[in-house]
């Protein structure tokens, strides 16, 4: 991948991100969905018990999920997020790809 590819999939990225295509925006959507529909636990919690665990980390980290309602609509944003900026950057070396076959056949 050279200077010109990142710099044309950085800007089909934020073209994306921009929202102003409706139908750009019902794929991502249903892209990030299919990832996220299927996990049975946030795999943030098992992320947080490991990073730099105490002898109290996995309780901590247990306590927020049970009992934490923020713990837990944070937990959910936050793979939400991350799922969907993959989807996006997926989407965009789709795009790219398409775009240089395109210019390659013409």
């Amino acid at each position: 991948m050279n200077t010109q590819d990142v710099r044309e999939i950085k800007q089909i990225i934020a073209d994306l991100r921009s929202g102003s295509n409706r139908e750009a925006n019902e794929i991502i959507k249903q892209r990030t969905d299919s990832v996220i529909e299927p996990i049975k636990s946030n795999p943030i919690t098992q992320l947080l018990t490991e990073l730099g665990a105490t002898d109290y980390t996995e309780q901590a980290v247990g306590f927020l999920f049970d009992h934490d309602m923020q713990a837990q609509e944070d937990g959910m944003d936050c793979l939400y997020k991350m799922v969907e900026s993959r989807v996006i950057a997926e989407y965009a070396l789709e795009i790219h790809d398409h775009r240089k076959d395109y210019r390659g056949a013409a």
